[in-house]
């Protein structure tokens, strides 16, 4: 059964830029009260209201500081969904070469910043509501040179899963990105060889997490949009 967005109100961290704001756009569209935040989205509110319709909220919190995350939940109230498209940087080197303070950063954002916000913001979700992460195709696939964004995504599934039992009836699902938009021309290159033949649009990903938010019967699932990278 889909259900409807309209009035509901969707918090969207990493919502500022990229596929969040993607998710953001189509979520308006759909009727939804829309909650932006990220750890400038205050300061970007005239932009963002411009590109996603004036009544938003925003919020600026760093999602892997305990203190900031539980004022900021605190401030926002109830919710019906909760979207977490917030990303973390790390370089794709060989194993023996990556900088374990980097790996560990990468997980503190990506893994823990959804571990802690999950945790934080389940009492505030309605109980009809779900909770959306984002985890990637190096989860998925295995590349040369990615072992730390293999190990987070797949944590980050793992993790989804055993919400999805926990929460219950509260959903809990994620999104499994393949290549987004804007990559190197490489990256574009290599995306011929996909069965889709190119790299995804935020657009055409953003469109998972609005599935995700309107299936009333899905939970517990990883829902990979990559165009068929995971295949060749």
């Amino acid at each position: 059964m889909k259900e409807s967005l309209q009035n509901k109100r969707i918090l969207i961290v990493g919502g500022s830029s990229g596929i969040g704001l993607a998710v953001a756009k189509q979520a308006c569209k759909a009727g939804g009260k829309i909650i932006i935040a990220s750890r400038n989205a205050a300061e970007k509110y005239n932009d963002l209201a411009a590109t996603v319709g004036h009544d938003i909220e925003t919020y600026s919190f760093d999602v892997t500081s305990e203190n900031e995350t539980e004022k900021a939940l605190k401030e926002i109230g109830d919710i019906d969904h909760l979207v977490i498209t917030a990303r973390s940087e790390i370089s794709s080197v060989p194993f023996a070469e990556t900088d374990l303070k980097q790996a560990k950063e990468a997980f503190e954002t990506k893994f823990w910043g959804q571990y802690q916000l999950s945790q934080k913001a389940q009492c505030h979700i309605s109980q009809n509501g779900s909770i959306v992460m984002t985890s990637g195709i190096a989860g998925e696939k295995i590349f040369k040179n990615a072992s730390t964004m293999s190990i987070i995504n797949s944590a980050t599934e793992a993790f989804c899963r055993s919400l999805a039992v926990e929460l219950a009836p509260m959903r809990v699902n994620s999104v499994s990105p393949g290549f987004v938009a804007p990559k190197y021309p490489e990256v574009e290159k290599y995306a011929q060889q996909f069965p889709s033949g190119k790299i995804a649009s935020p657009e055409e990903v953003a469109e998972a997490y609005i599935y995700l938010m309107e299936s009333s019967y899905t939970t517990g699932l990883s829902l990979v949009i990559d165009g068929g990278a995971r295949l060749i």
